[in-house]
Formats: C-alpha cells, sequence, structure tokens
C-alpha cells in the first residue's frame, strides 16, 4: 500500500482530483439555492392566500343569498304571485347563479300554532388553483340558513316618519305623491299587527319647526322662552331629553302640522297623513331631533301623560322601552326635498352637523334609518345618505317612483320582524 505522502501527491498531479477539490471548496451557488426554495414557499403560501380568499368570496356570497332567501321564504303574509316558499328559495338563489347550490337542500316547516320555519343548507365545491400543488384540488363548503316567524310573540316595532312639509313640496305633486305612500306603508304596517300595540307610528312633519302636542313641552325641566314650539341646544345626544336644555319659540300651530305619537289604527293615521300640507321653510335638523325623541325612554312620562288625556291608546304605557329592549325593531324614515334652510334658525352648514350628530347617535343606538331624498338638491341629496344605516337604506327619488319606495321600506320593516336562527 502507497504511504499517505504518494496519495497526496497522486492527488495534486490530477487534473480532474484538482477540479473536485476546488469546486468542493466554492460556496457561492448556495445563496442562489437557497433563494430559489424562498421564491418557491412565497408562490406557495401566496397561492393559499389566493385560493382562501377565493373560497371566503364565494361563502359570502352563497351565505348572504341563503340569509335573505330564508327571510323572504318565511313570511308568513299573503303574496301577489301565490308563490310557495320553495318557489321562493329558487328564485333567490337562482338571481344569484346559485340553483345547482341549493338543490333540493332546504326543509319547509309550518303549522297552524308555531308559525313557518324555513331551513337550507346549500352546498358548493370551489376547486383550488395553487393548492392542488400540495394534494389539496378543491375545498367543500356548506352555508346553513335557518329563519322563523312565529303567530305571536314576534318583535315590536317602533317606527318614526320624520316627513318634510316645506313649501318645495307643494310643486310637482310632490306631497300628494308622498302622502299616498305614506298612508300605504302605515295602513298595510298597522293592519299586519296582531294587537294594538305591535307596532306604533309616530307622525312627525316639519317644515321650520316641529309642533308638538299641546302640554307636550311643560314636560322639559330645562326649557325658556314662550311659544309652542322649541328647539334644541344639544345634537349629539338623544338620551335623557327631558334634562336638556330648550328654547321655546312660536310658530304656526295649525292642527295637521302636530306631530301625532304611537298612531295604532289605519284609518286614523290615513286621516293625519292626508291633512298634511306644504308651508314652510326647511330644518331637517329639528325634525330628525324630534324624531329621535319617540326612542328615548326618558319620554315616558310624556306618553302616560297623552294616554291618560285620550290622545294615545293604552296599549303604549311604558313606551318607549329601553334602548336595550330585546324583541323590538326600531326604525326611523327621514324624507326631504330640499335642504337645510334658509337661516332661521341657524346657517346650513350648522344646521347639517346637527342633522349628522342626531342620525349617527341614532345609528349608534340600532335604530335603522331610511334616508329619502324626494327630488331632491345634491346638497340634501348627499346629506340623505350620510344619515342613512346604509347604501341599501339610502333612496334618490322622484314622485313618480316614492311609492314604490315606500312599499320597499316597508318590506324590510316586515323582514326585520323576522329572525335568523342560524
Amino acid at each position: 500500500m502507497l504511504p499517505p505522502r504518494h496519495f497526496r501527491a497522486l492527488w495534486a498531479n490530477n487534473p480532474l482530483m484538482a477540479r473536485l477539490a476546488r469546486f468542493s471548496r466554492q460556496d457561492s451557488g448556495t445563496v442562489v439555492v437557497f433563494s430559489l426554495f424562498i421564491l418557491v414557499a412565497m408562490i406557495l403560501i401566496g397561492g393559499i392566500a389566493v385560493d382562501m380568499m377565493r373560497y371566503e368570496n364565494e361563502r359570502i356570497r352563497m351565505q348572504s343569498a341563503a340569509d335573505r332567501a330564508v327571510l323572504a321564504a318565511t313570511m308568513l303574509r299573503e303574496n301577489n304571485a301565490d308563490a310557495t316558499p320553495e318557489d321562493i328559495l329558487r328564485a333567490y338563489f337562482a338571481a344569484e347563479g346559485l340553483s345547482d347550490q341549493l338543490g333540493s337542500n332546504f326543509r319547509v316547516e309550518q303549522n297552524d300554532e308555531d308559525g313557518r320555519v324555513v331551513t337550507v343548507f346549500p352546498a358548493a365545491t370551489v376547486p383550488s388553483l395553487f393548492m392542488q400543488f400540495v394534494g389539496v384540488d378543491s375545498f367543500a363548503m356548506t352555508t346553513p340558513a335557518r329563519a322563523a316567524e312565529q303567530f305571536d310573540g314576534g318583535p315590536d316595532v317602533e317606527l318614526v316618519m320624520v316627513l318634510d312639509v316645506s313649501g318645495s313640496m307643494n310643486g310637482q305633486q310632490k306631497i300628494a305623491a308622498m302622502r299616498d305612500a305614506a298612508v300605504n306603508l302605515t295602513t298595510t304596517l298597522l293592519n299586519d299587527a296582531e294587537e294594538v300595540g305591535d307596532v306604533g307610528i309616530t307622525l312627525v312633519p316639519y317644515d321650520t319647526w316641529v309642533l308638538p302636542p299641546t302640554g307636550f313641552l311643560n314636560n322639559f325641566i330645562n326649557v325658556a322662552g314662550i311659544g309652542a314650539c322649541n328647539d334644541f341646544s344639544t345634537w349629539n345626544n338623544i338620551t335623557g331629553s327631558l334634562n336638556l336644555l330648550s328654547v321655546r319659540h312660536n310658530c304656526n300651530t295649525q292642527p295637521w302640522r302636530l306631530v301625532r305619537p304611537y298612531v295604532s289604527d289605519p284609518a286614523l293615521a290615513e286621516q293625519y297623513i292626508d291633512d298634511l300640507r306644504a308651508a314652510g321653510t326647511t330644518s331637517i335638523d329639528l325634525g330628525v331631533r324630534f324624531g329621535a325623541l319617540f326612542f328615548d325612554p326618558d319620554l315616558r312620562p310624556v306618553i302616560s301623560e297623552l294616554i291618560a288625556n285620550g290622545e294615545v291608546d293604552a296599549a303604549f304605557e311604558g313606551r318607549p322601552y329601553d334602548w336595550d329592549e330585546p324583541n323590538v325593531v326600531r326604525a326611523l324614515i327621514l324624507l326631504t326635498d330640499g335642504t337645510n334652510c334658509c337661516g332661521e334658525r341657524y346657517g346650513q352648514q350648522t344646521q347639517d352637523n346637527n342633522t349628522l350628530s342626531v342620525c349617527n347617535a341614532l345609528k349608534d343606538q340600532g335604530v335603522l334609518i331610511y334616508a329619502i331624498a324626494y327630488q331632491a338638491p345634491n346638497a340634501g341629496a348627499e346629506l340623505m345618505q350620510s344619515c342613512a344605516s346604509s347604501a341599501s337604506h339610502y333612496f334618490n327619488t322622484s314622485a313618480d317612483e316614492i311609492i314604490e319606495v315606500f312599499e320597499g321600506i316597508t318590506a324590510s320593516i316586515q323582514t326585520q320582524q323576522l329572525r335568523l336562527t342560524l
């Protein structure tokens, strides 16, 4: 056997061996290899994120369709087309292109005592784009939804309608069309009520001022001045209203201008609405602030007094409910055909800020605000859009379409009386 020194000499004199030795000592390629591993990992992680986003988008779309479909199919009220719950479910899913996902994955339960319960459990498969490289070819999803409406014990509705009756409402048959639309809404909701007290509708007509019921202002603790109407000094607080500073002013006291709290008789509501006329300028902020009063539990002594005077049905004793009272739908309709104007109380910007403060305070308390720009200029429309609870609660409409808008609001409020149970 050759001694070790001969092996070293053989290695040093062999060109191939010399190249192998040099290669074994080089490390410049290790960074490239590591970088390739990092790049592949980043692509895989990004691909997983893309697949998850696709899955979540599809899940949200299917869950939204399921929720809306069961709510519509659960309603116990008659529909013009005599559609069955199954017809309504299939129509909603078809509109979203999800008919195959629904298939026969639904159940309708109904009896004369308990009402109707509709359950759906649509199923779908979302193919993966990137995760197939790690062995995941698709994602299965199911988006169950169930809604129930009971004949008894459904949510009570407290609805306040804040309606513009300023002078500009005289033009283009606007006030006449608004009256017809408002009558349709009140008649439908009040006739659908199982008992007096299930639905209470407060009418708040406004122009420059809002005229409260006789004796109403005597219940305010910090009120100054004289006159049948009042103005507020605080706009971002809608609780404890009777303790807030208020200043009385002289105003027009024609009976049709009166606020009508907790109307429960459809015929009486129609009479009050048909009596509305158009005059004066526009104080949207004062209208919505008065509307907010009728959600404030602090107003209970005033309602009790109106009950004692025979102006409100005794079924509304104890109203307004506490803010955290369960099983209550609180909604406010705010309509204007103009903008805050015309310097009689404040400047427009101040009144706009007042309006937004009240709207935001109501939304913070869970009140649904349906805001209607009724052939209003851009400034009025933008204010209504900001006040609305969401884009779907805002309407920019004309006299030709106002009835359809109010019908849509009616259906929306009725839907709120249902409940999702999944």
